[in-house]
């Protein structure tokens, strides 16, 4: 899955968080590294449990008939677990948002975390927040709510809360467990390894709890239970952290740290209620109406200018490495845009035109959302090992060589769901879930080329004094990416009745399938043929 849920070698924690009290790593060990670890691994999976527990169920609940009755294939109709009744491009639009800010507030909060209450109470906030989000999407279900306007908005109050949470919570613990290991230790890699491992055993295991509660029992089962996870996360920390972290984590002035984080808590939930009562109020409809194709264009074109300016404002020997990065950040947008489809459009599709039936029993939609984690569990040991038997023999690819190749895998694995779209459309019949798992499986592949690389390529090449203002502007190219992908989600529909034209048509949402089929492998191959000179524009630095 994204970037900051996989892999193989992440690079050293982000530099916009930093604790300036002297990290004492504890003497007890476990397999080697310092017993902390693991405790940090629990907590950043549940809290991945409930993230992305919550991230599946998102659009099926939003989508869904307020009967509970959805249209299938074959005409006829079944379910009786009501939604929202939003139609798909509003559902995939809100997605976008949601998933989006997700990975654009942690730039806030590791500046909160560093300059005021350090990276453990930054952490306790971001949790707790978390932890009332969960309870209060559960809330908006409850009597009259699960209908009215009011549930509603209250939901979009707990997604605001979340987002906030993950905002705290997200950049302080990666970079406590960088504060576990002095520098130069030769264990950090390998422990952001086993890191990283939690994460992608808390995304596996959400489908079958959060996942199924929603969609067999109610949406509102689903969304609270991920509270469980987070709520089970945070307790574990708090009463195993004194024995296990000591000092990681604090702030350089405990006594300010003390008396700030409260405030933040507060803020948070002002915040929220805020954002929701706006949202009542119709006052965040202006956001649609601001955002037209026109918009768009000038605001490209405006970050465009500024890039180009900051281009040639870096000293010469800078420029190349600095053009370097803008560029891999397009590319690295364009493969997340087409992979974050998984939880929007591929997951409508999923639950709507695929068969689901295995040996007589139907596999909840949901659970689909688990097959990405558990690729990339079973595949990341198996590229580690690749990578450092090519790293042996000096045939590691470059960098553009991993993109572009990453590019051409994510085209591919839509090659697949054209098919599969092909098929509803002209068969009118429900297709494999082959066709499915086999898509997820080419874009985790995809996904191990590309994830670990980004911010290890900008560390290596970055002028020194703009290291922590282009990790930042990286971080903000996920933020495109998410949200650009709910957008482009949202016109599923208008695609497959030919409102929008393309070049192609084969039927059905496969000609909205084979868009990044085409997009992705174009620029893939693009990218590749150019691997030389990209390589050249590094300086060098990427060693």
């Amino acid at each position: 899955m994204r970037g900051n849920r996989a892999t193989l070698a992440p690079p050293s924690p982000e530099p916009t968080v930093q604790t300036h009290a002297t990290p004492a790593r504890p003497e007890a060990t476990l397999f080697g590294h310092p017993r902390g670890l693991f405790l940090l691994f629990l907590v950043e999976m549940w809290e991945r449990f409930s993230y992305y527990g919550m991230r599946g169920l998102l659009v099926l609940y939003l989508t869904t008939p307020l009967t509970g009755m959805v249209a299938l294939p074959d005409g006829k109709a079944a379910g009786f677990n009501p939604g929202r009744g939003w139609t798909d491009a509003e559902g995939s639009t809100l997605y976008g948002w949601y998933t989006g800010l997700a990975y654009l507030l942690p730039l806030f909060g590791g500046i909160i975390a560093d300059k005021l209450i350090g990276t453990h109470r930054s952490m306790v906030v971001g949790g707790i927040l978390i932890s009332i989000g969960h309870i209060v999407l559960g809330i908006s279900g409850m009597g009259g709510m699960e209908h009215s306007d009011l549930g509603m908005s209250v939901f979009i109050g707990g997604l605001a809360l979340i987002v906030i949470g993950t905002g705290h919570f997200k950049p302080s613990v990666s970079v406590m467990v960088g504060q576990l290991y002095p520098d130069g230790d030769p264990r950090r890699d390998g422990a952001f390894s086993i890191f990283y491992t939690g994460i992608n055993v808390g995304a596996f295991i959400c489908a079958f709890t959060c996942g199924t509660l929603g969609e067999r029992v109610g949406w509102h089962w689903g969304f609270g239970s991920a509270a469980a996870g987070m709520i089970a996360g945070l307790v574990l920390y708090l009463f195993l952290r004194p024995s296990t972290l000591g000092h990681v984590g604090l702030a350089a002035n405990e006594a300010v740290a003390r008396a700030k984080a409260p405030l933040f808590l507060v803020g948070g939930l002002v915040l929220s209620a805020l954002f929701a009562a706006g949202y009542h109020l119709g006052a965040l409809s202006v956001i649609n109406t601001i955002m037209t194709p026109t918009t768009t264009v000038v605001g490209s074109i405006v970050v465009l200018g500024l890039a180009i300016w900051f281009v040639l404002s870096q000293e010469k020997a800078d420029r190349g490495p600095v053009t370097s990065i803008f560029l891999f950040m397009l590319f690295n947008a364009v493969f997340w845009i087409a992979f974050e489809q998984a939880g929007s459009s591929v997951n409508l599709f999923t639950d709507r035109f695929t068969d689901r039936n295995l040996g007589g029993f139907e596999v909840p939609t949901t659970w689909f959302q688990s097959v990405n984690a558990a690729f990339v569990i079973i595949l990341s040991p198996i590229f580690g090992w690749l990578w450092t038997q090519l790293g042996n023999r000096h045939m590691n690819p470059s960098q553009p060589a991993k993109i572009g190749i990453a590019l051409l895998l994510v085209g591919a694995g839509y090659v697949l769901m054209t098919v599969a779209g092909g098929v509803t459309a002209t068969e009118g019949a429900k297709t494999s879930m082959g066709f499915v798992l086999g898509m997820y499986f080419v874009h985790t592949v995809g996904e191990l080329f590309i994830s670990p690389t980004g911010l290890s390529y900008v560390s290596k090449v970055a002028p020194a004094r703009f290291m922590s203002l282009l990790m930042g502007i990286w971080f903000i190219s996920s933020f495109i990416a998410n949200l650009g992908g709910g957008i482009v989600a949202s016109k599923v529909e208008q695609i497959e009745k030919g409102e929008i034209a393309l070049p192609w048509h084969f039927g059905g949402q496969a000609d909205f399938f084979f868009l990044f089929v085409v997009t992705s492998c174009s620029l893939g191959g693009l990218v590749l043929l150019a691997t030389p000179a990209l390589k050249k524009l590094s300086g060098g630095r990427d060693v």
